[in-house]
């Protein structure tokens, strides 16, 4: 009886649901880890120009080489912080220098951001269908999928900014401030995250306060209390991987390096830029780019066993419906009385880590890349259910969208058994 009373509490917790779905999505990431396997040797995939032998993807080109000479104690990729290449060293150490050596410990925080999000979304909602639709929407997104299943920077950060923002809808500031700072050190843009967060907390003090001056005082507060030990643990672990390696006198020379470099990181006419609009606009995308793709003919049909495409989701297409509708329902909420939290936590999060990326690029010619989106899916993924969610045909809609999101991660899985190729090629759909 006893038994049975625990194990329906559980069925019925979504936490339980959210742990499901965040094992199911590492269980295929690791099985995918060793496609593709390398043909050379460690020893000759350091020196650029790399060969496909080398069985590094996309931007693996940089980091695993980076991650070898560290090892051999030289100060390289400095333009970046070290935390998410001490995360691949590690795995190198542990399971040695190939696919399971670069890869692992990058997929585990990959998987475990689903899980975040889902806790972030009924946290700042209290509305659990919300959180495992949601953490649904971002696991079968097949390009935050593919990113973070590969040795690069980018999950790592995005775990540690979910944490940091799960310890500031909880108001623990100051574990909010030290993931922030873990985050920061896997990869600078993490920046835009804490901008996030502050500004957030800004829009609400000064809508709960009847003065302004107090609801800054109050703001400054926990701000310092964010901010203060993020740049601690950044600056503490830049000094740490400084001294190690003899990389700079000082880890605030360190940061002016990274900063100016970045700065320099400009495009000139003619250069083939994908810019913002491009990454969420259904009818004018960027091309489907080939991070690593194998492609094969057999009886004059072709197909793709391994294929990592960076590409546009259907969830990506629902960007500008989720920013309007955000808009549109703060508009409401403020009208009635109400502040609008998820709204202004969407919108919030969106200007600072989507929109920042349109003056970057058409003012300032920053080099931008479609996976930048990246840190914008988990907001959509909260977003569309909190415009669906709420009256029956929307919310058919909505499962309508999920089965749709399900569908192409099907299709564009990286790493496709024989079945599904058989499968795929039957019905007509080639991903090549």
């Amino acid at each position: 009886m006893i038994e049975s009373i625990f194990r329906a509490r559980i069925f019925r917790d979504y936490r339980f649901w959210l742990m499901i779905l965040t094992i199911g999505v590492l269980a295929m990431k690791i099985v995918i880890i060793p496609y593709p396997w390398p043909k050379l040797s460690p020893e000759e995939c350091i020196t650029p120009p790399l060969k496909t032998e080398c069985a590094l993807i996309f931007d693996e080109a940089h980091y695993i080489p980076a991650a070898r000479r560290l090892l051999r104690g030289e100060a390289v990729n400095n333009e970046h912080p070290p935390l998410s290449k001490a995360l691949m060293i590690l795995g190198i150490l542990i399971f040695g220098d190939n696919p399971y050596g670069w890869r692992t410990f990058i997929t585990v925080t990959g998987a475990i951001s689903i899980y975040l999000l889902g806790r972030i979304g009924y946290e700042i909602s209290k509305d659990e269908k919300l959180a495992l639709i949601a953490a649904s929407l971002f696991a079968f997104d097949i390009s935050s999928f593919n990113l973070s299943s590969i040795a690069m920077l980018d999950a790592p950060a995005m775990m540690f900014c979910l944490i940091s923002t799960l310890f500031f809808l909880k108001k623990r500031w100051m574990l909010s401030g030290i993931a922030m700072g873990l985050a920061l050190l896997s990869k600078m843009s993490s920046l835009f995250v804490l901008i996030t967060l502050l500004v957030y907390k800004l829009f609400h003090d000064v809508y709960v306060s009847e003065s302004f001056s107090d609801s800054l005082r109050s703001w400054l507060k926990v701000a310092e209390r964010i901010a203060i030990p993020a740049f601690i643990v950044m600056i503490i672990g830049l000094g740490v991987y400084d001294y190690a390696y003899g990389a700079y006198p000082t880890p605030f020379e360190h940061l002016d390096y990274m900063l100016s470099y970045h700065s320099s990181l400009t495009f000139k006419e003619g250069d083939v830029v994908y810019m913002p609009l491009s990454w969420t606009n259904p009818v004018k995308q960027f091309p489907r780019m080939p991070y690593y793709a194998i492609t094969v003919k057999v009886d004059g049909k072709k197909y793709q066993p391994i294929a990592y495409y960076g590409m546009q989701t259907p969830l990506w297409w629902m960007t500008w419906l989720v920013a309007a509708f955000a808009a549109y329902f703060s508009y409401l909420d403020l009208k009635e009385g109400r502040y609008p939290s998820i709204e202004f936590f969407i919108l919030v999060w969106f200007a600072a880590n989507y929109l920042i990326y349109f003056p970057f690029a058409h003012i300032f010619h920053r080099w931008v890349y479609p996976f930048y989106f990246y840190m914008t899916v988990p907001v959509i993924a909260l977003g569309l259910p909190r415009v669906l969610l709420g009256e029956k045909i929307s919310e058919i809609v909505l499962y309508l969208i999920l089965a749709f999101q399900i569908a192409w991660f099907i299709i564009w899985f990286p790493v496709k058994p024989q079945w599904l190729i058989d499968f795929l090629l039957a019905l007509g759909i080639s991903t090549v």
